[in-house]
């Protein structure tokens, strides 16, 4: 799904006009930006070689321990080999290694002063030879003006995403989170099947894998994506699915196991059935809209939460022996059920069924 995401954004970059040069931005943020940009680089800046094609070292990955151990004096290495390349036109076109590295990343560091003395000469230089959308440009040299004149004011690190406008950088910035908060969830599991059986264990790291086939099958197939800000809605789709099923499973190991139900499980099946033949139904009938959910992107998905659901079952039988398998089915069930009763609510509608139920990308949480 990550990597359909990072397709997307490509094929939206290329379409939009959205990450605007500085030419773009207002005669004031150009006029700042022409003597910013006349701010002498640190020696060190002359050490980088100039890279034959775009590094490979991600400096916003080392910044932020994505995979790897963070190391801000690595990061920084990284980012002016990405500078040069990104200068010298070998910038991959729009990936979150290009948009976050080279002068994004050293932008970063100069406001921080993550590994390297903090200097707003230097982070201004970089914040405009990033560029981006007008309006972020001129919002990000304020905010990181803002920054040196009142250090104590600053409650948390600047990053490049604090400042964005449009909804081509929502979709870098949710890619990027969705990096770190996959990092997090990863960690969180691992120490909860630490403590399985080895039986126990097998189980749940298969349903781990097919936990995230569902999510992405989810993300990719049941979203609109009719707006700008397309990919941001995938991803949170996505991201929200992983979180509910580390939130279920957390709950489980403490204790907070399904209770009775007062569903019978074939109530629950035959009301999801109907839900899911509604979908299909609307879907077909949308299926020319741009950016419409697709009949087969909602076959897709139910395809994969029934791998899921299945995994689940046996997983728990396995973990947690004193729940009835119906129950967790019904638990199982009415959860999906929510999911594909709220898909197809407009996000910004203002009256009807949809208002009560919040923002419908984001599912019924499991637990």
């Amino acid at each position: 799904m990550k990597l359909q995401i990072c397709v997307a954004l490509s094929i939206l970059a290329s379409s939009l006009s959205l990450a605007a040069q500085l030419e773009d931005a207002d005669p004031a943020t150009q006029n700042k930006c022409a003597e910013y940009l006349k701010t002498p680089l640190p020696p060190e800046a002359e050490q980088a070689q100039q890279p034959k094609s775009w590094p490979e070292c991600n400096s916003y990955k080392r910044y932020s321990g994505i995979g790897v151990t963070v190391e801000f004096a690595a990061a920084r290495r990284c980012a002016w080999q990405e500078r040069l390349a990104q200068l010298a036109g070998l910038a991959p076109r729009y990936t979150s290694a290009s948009v976050f590295g080279g002068s994004a990343m050293l932008t970063v560091l100069y406001t921080n002063g993550d590994g390297v003395q903090k200097n707003l000469p230097l982070a201004l230089r970089f914040a405009c030879e990033a560029a981006g959308a007008p309006a972020e440009i001129s919002i990000r040299i304020e905010d990181i003006g803002s920054r040196f004149q009142k250090p104590g004011l600053a409650k948390k690190k600047f990053t490049f995403c604090d400042d964005i406008t449009s909804g081509f950088m929502e979709g870098f910035c949710a890619a990027e989170s969705s990096e770190l908060e996959d990092l997090e969830r990863s960690l969180a599991l691992n120490a909860l099947a630490a403590k399985m059986t080895p039986v126990q264990r097998d189980s749940f790291n298969k349903l781990v894998k097919l936990e995230q086939a569902y999510a992405s099958a989810h993300g990719a197939g049941e979203i609109d994506i009719s707006g700008s800000a397309r990919a941001m809605f995938e991803i949170d789709a996505e991201d929200t699915l992983r979180d509910d099923f580390a939130a279920a499973v957390q709950s489980f190991e403490a204790g907070g196991l399904p209770a009775k139900s007062r569903w019978a499980y074939r109530d629950a099946d035959a009301r999801l059935n109907s839900v899911y033949r509604k979908a299909i139904d609307q879907a077909e009938e949308h299926k020319n809209d741009y950016g419409a959910v697709q009949p087969e992107g909602i076959r897709n998905a139910e395809r994969a939460w029934l791998k899921y659901r299945d995994a689940w079952a046996e997983f728990a039988r396995l973990r947690y022996p004193g729940v009835a398998s119906d129950d967790l089915l019904v638990l199982l069930t009415n959860d999906r059920t929510s999911i594909l009763d709220g898909s197809f609510c407009d996000m910004d509608a203002m009256d009807g069924p949809c208002v009560k139920k919040g923002d419908m990308w984001k599912p019924t949480p499991l637990p």
